[in-house]
């Protein structure tokens, strides 16, 4: 359980993160709009194209139709033209023409050349503008076909961040929210811790008690408590987690306040709050048969050493209690061997 300034500190950082991370959500959403709204704009000039490139086509068609009505034209032209040029070439064989017949005739061709000229002018423009119009048409609609496309591309590229941070979000609020309940875990612990160290040597104890050490056992070590035991050393079923574990010490069953002793001369190494093992105490023994040996006492209701102190085999140390997590009112006591967890009843019996 880490303490009340750590568990603020993270409290603080996870409010940050998940801060930022509704900031990052939101401009993801702004970004994801602006990029459909593109998407959409960038369609609607495409279908605009493809429409003015269908009107262009369509007057190409206009076109070719009015160059082929041109050449019909041209070929009535160019047959009447031939019949009175060669009407005239006769006549001058002849030399019977009138001449004022033979003006009117000449004049009558030199029209007919003259609107001959036009026409296929005419045409040849009215068709050269015609695929002119349909092949910039068709420019343009490959131009907005190119940007319709990666618009929607930017699109789909802005949701899917749109979703990442939304995914972001919720992972900070969940992580936000885990921060608030171990700060609220924290607080409790502290002020448990408290309320343990403002009753220095005050427990519950039943009437008839008293604080006199319990026999000893065969062992190295005297049992720390007068209780029976509860639960011994080894794999079991935790009784609040159901998960199944070692369970790292041995159990002595005794009412809240009951004294608890030290089992072997030592120096106590720390007195606190230590998240499940609730209030806990920390005894060095130093080297004990070739061995580094530590005791610890836990679920304690309140203490009576503190660190550093040196203490005696029996003396009293603490009291029991059921702070942390604890099903009721015991005495949690754990041998270490070199750092390591081992079975208490070894040294006691």
């Amino acid at each position: 359980m880490p303490s009340v300034e750590e568990a603020q500190a993270d409290l603080e950082s996870a409010q940050a993160a998940f801060t930022e991370a509704q900031e990052a959500e939101a401009a993801a959403q702004q970004r994801a709009e602006q990029a459909s709204q593109a998407a959409a704009d960038a369609r609607t000039a495409a279908d605009q194209a493809t429409a003015r490139a269908e009107r262009a086509r369509g007057e190409s068609t206009d076109a070719a139709a009015s160059a082929e009505a041109a050449r019909e034209t041209l070929g009535r032209l160019a047959a009447h033209a031939y019949m009175n040029n060669s009407e005239l070439t006769g006549l001058m064989q002849l030399g019977i023409a009138d001449p004022d017949e033979f003006e009117a005739r000449s004049t009558g061709v030199s029209e007919l050349m003259r609107v001959q000229d036009s026409v296929l002018a005419e045409a040849a423009e009215s068709r050269a503008n015609a695929t002119d119009a349909a092949s910039r048409a068709d420019g343009h609609v490959a131009a907005a076909e190119e940007s319709a496309s990666t618009a929607s591309e930017l699109s789909e590229q802005a949701t899917a961040a749109l979703d990442d941070a939304s995914a972001a979000a919720a992972t900070a609020s969940e992580q936000l929210q885990e921060m608030r309940e171990v700060h609220a875990a924290a607080e409790e612990a502290e002020r448990e811790r408290e309320a343990a160290e403002n009753q220095p040597d005050r427990g519950d104890r039943d009437e008839g008690e008293t604080d006199a050490p319990p026999p000893s056992g065969d062992g190295v070590f005297q049992r720390p408590s007068s209780g029976n035991i509860t639960s011994p050393y080894g794999m079991r079923v935790h009784p609040l987690t159901g998960v199944y574990k070692l369970h790292s010490g041995t159990d002595f069953g005794a009412a809240c306040g009951t004294p608890v002793y030290a089992a072997y001369p030592g120096t106590v190494e720390s007195t606190g709050y230590e998240g499940a093992y609730g209030n806990r105490i920390e005894v060095s023994h130093g080297t004990v048969d070739g061995v580094d040996v530590t005791t610890t006492y836990n679920h304690l209701s309140a203490f009576s050493s503190s660190p550093g102190q040196s203490v005696a085999a029996g003396d009293l140390i603490g009291r029991v209690g059921t702070t942390g997590s604890s099903t009721g009112c015991h005495l949690h006591f754990e041998v270490l061997v070199n750092g390591n967890f081992t079975d208490p009843m070894g040294w006691l019996s």
